[in-house]
């Protein structure tokens, strides 16, 4: 008889299909609670967390595992209200392990045996209840890279997952560390679970100077110091770049330089201007005046730490606006009809104080002076010796105003919200078309009042925010509201890229106009060094014409340097 050459391969393909599922087997869901401790030294009460950790950071060396972190963990039974302590009672285990969602559950105790301690593990399946590991060892407790070691090595093999050379490794060594090591690691992650970030990396920082090979307290050190969101939009001009609530509790000095600069995105060119579409023109609703709105501006500000729940902060900062008024002449020409300029120099000082853990507030305070320059072909001309070079009326003032802010935080940080308020008696005019009246008008600067909502799922490298941002007037019938959803992650601690959408809506003399924009941006970190580059587009109204509504788009950039002077 003849053989199919078809029946060899339909023979391969259905051991496949058979072996397929054991060899994409889905990894073991495990838990540790921490480990109970019996010792009368007062400098070992936190020990079970250390160690835990230290097991755990073997386990997680394993790609056949998938081990719930302390955050996520911490978080679910705060949330069910349940002891994270170490557990002793059987049914306790049980039922944090069902709590957790995972299919087992790892727990033991480590008992001070006046020099050398006893540490005992035991894993449970969580479904039926029953021990199915266990171990013990004696060891001093210098020797934590071995201790975490030997466990990891023993709770793989019941898996049969990957052992690690690194874990390997550390069971060859006989070094002996500084158990003061472990202490300091412990106590650090101990103050990390009460939400005190301050004290949690004094402590941590500690147990890596004490032993520089304490490679779990690098990576707790390396979670604390991980990347922030950066999603940021330009404020008014009189806003510190930094809320400064954010002032209370930081550990480095940080000085930067943000420049940032506002031009229309499209509208009728000028046919008259030979450098195009640098001088776009937004026309007014009956297409009698047209305007375009130009800003730039830099801010220099330096912070630094003041004690340990303290900070200060100082900014000087310049901008510049430029908004023109054309009116149509022979078409397609334009010609100017008026124009004015602002030049603004002043700055801010700020503080904020760390209440607690999750709460710092913040406020600061604001000068500004401005040099406004102005003409209109319906006013007169300066008197001789009054005006500017153009001939432009010219006017000097100086405004005061403050600021406020509040930050939240939860206690591993990864969900932050923080509100910002800031007014000053600042004066701007726009120009009334009315033929009646065919003058500047002036009018209040707006209470500024921007909040976020950021939220991280995995530990400080992806980010989702949503921003909230008002300009309110209240000497104009004028509200201008946004919100903006962001997405921004960090790659290997040094790079982020970050996408947003924007929503606009413009209340004024009894109707709403809504808007769109968009936003991007992206992150460098060097050294001490870090580069931020963002672009908006947005719609706003105009400062220069009533009821004008421009698209616009902002660039701008910030480069800050932490820890020069002060922090590690």
């Amino acid at each position: 008889m003849r053989l199919n050459p078809a029946r060899p391969c339909v023979v391969a393909l259905l051991a496949l299909a058979v072996l397929a599922p054991i060899s994409a087997q889905a990894p073991a869901t495990v838990a540790l609670s921490d480990f109970v401790v019996n010792s009368a030294n007062p400098s070992y009460a936190y020990l079970g967390k250390g160690f835990v950790e230290i097991v755990a950071f073997e386990i997680k060396k394993a790609p056949q595992i998938k081990l719930v972190d302390r955050e996520q963990r911490n978080k679910v039974l705060e949330e069910m209200e349940f002891s994270m302590s170490g557990l002793v009672d059987p049914s306790a285990q049980l039922e944090m392990g069902r709590l957790l969602s995972v299919q087992f559950l790892v727990s033991g105790s480590i008992t001070d045996m006046g020099g050398p301690l006893l540490v005992s593990l035991s894993m449970v399946d969580v479904q039926s209840g029953a021990v199915v590991w266990n171990d013990q060892i004696t060891e001093k407790s210098g020797r934590y890279a071995y201790i975490g070691a030997y466990f990891g090595k023993s709770l793989l093999k019941h898996f049969n997952a990957t052992i690690s050379k690194s874990t390997e490794q550390a069971l060859a060594s006989t070094k002996e560390g500084d158990s003061a090591s472990v202490v300091a690691l412990s106590k650090g992650i101990a103050a990390l679970d009460k939400g005190n970030k301050v004290e949690a990396k004094k402590e941590l920082a500690a147990a890596k100077r004490i032993d520089p090979n304490n490679a779990v307290a690098q990576a707790f050190l390396d979670k604390l110091s991980s990347a922030s969101a950066k999603f940021k939009v330009v404020p008014e001009r009189y806003v510190s770049y930094y809320n400064p609530a954010y002032l209370g509790g930081m550990e480095k000095d940080r000085a930067y330089f943000d420049y940032s600069y506002a031009n229309l995105a499209t509208g009728d060119i000028n046919p008259q201007r030979d450098d195009g579409a640098i001088w776009w023109l937004k026309m007014n609703a009956d297409g009698s005046y047209a305007t375009y709105d130009q800003q730039s501006g830099s801010v220099t500000g330096y912070q630094l730490p003041i004690g340990p729940r303290l900070g200060l902060g100082a900014e000087l900062t310049s901008a510049n606006m430029d908004d023109d008024i054309q009116k149509p002449s022979t078409p397609p020409t334009w010609m100017e009809s008026g124009h004015q300029f602002y030049t603004y120099s002043g700055g801010i000082l700020s503080c904020g104080y760390q209440v607690s853990p999750a709460l710092s507030l913040g406020l600061g305070a604001i000068v500004q002076s401005q040099t406004r320059s102005y003409y209109s072909e319906y006013i007169s001309d300066p008197p001789p010796g009054q005006g500017d070079a153009n001939n432009y009326w010219l006017e000097d003032n100086l405004s005061f105003g403050g600021m406020l802010a509040a930050a939240l935080k939860s206690p591993g940080g990864a969900l932050a919200w923080d509100i910002a308020a800031s007014w000053t008696n600042d004066t701007l005019y726009y120009f009334d078309t009315d033929p009646v009246i065919l003058d500047f008008v002036e009018y209040g600067a707006p209470l500024y009042v921007e909040q976020t909502l950021s939220w991280s799922p995995n530990g400080q490298k992806t980010f989702i925010a949503l921003k909230q941002a008002n300009d309110i007037y209240f000497d104009r019938d004028l509200y201008y509201g946004r919100i903006m959803p962001c997405v921004e992650q960090w790659f290997w601690n040094r790079l982020s890229l970050r996408l947003g959408a924007e929503g606009s809506i413009v209340a004024r003399d009894g109707s709403t106009e809504l808007g769109w924009g968009a936003t991007a941006g992206a992150t460098v970190k060097f050294w001490k060094l870090e580069l931020d580059l963002n672009y908006t587009l947005r719609q706003r109204p105009s400062r220069t014409l009533a009821g004008v509504t421009i698209l616009e788009y902002v660039f701008f950039a910030t480069v800050s340097a932490d820890g020069l002077l002060f922090g590690r």
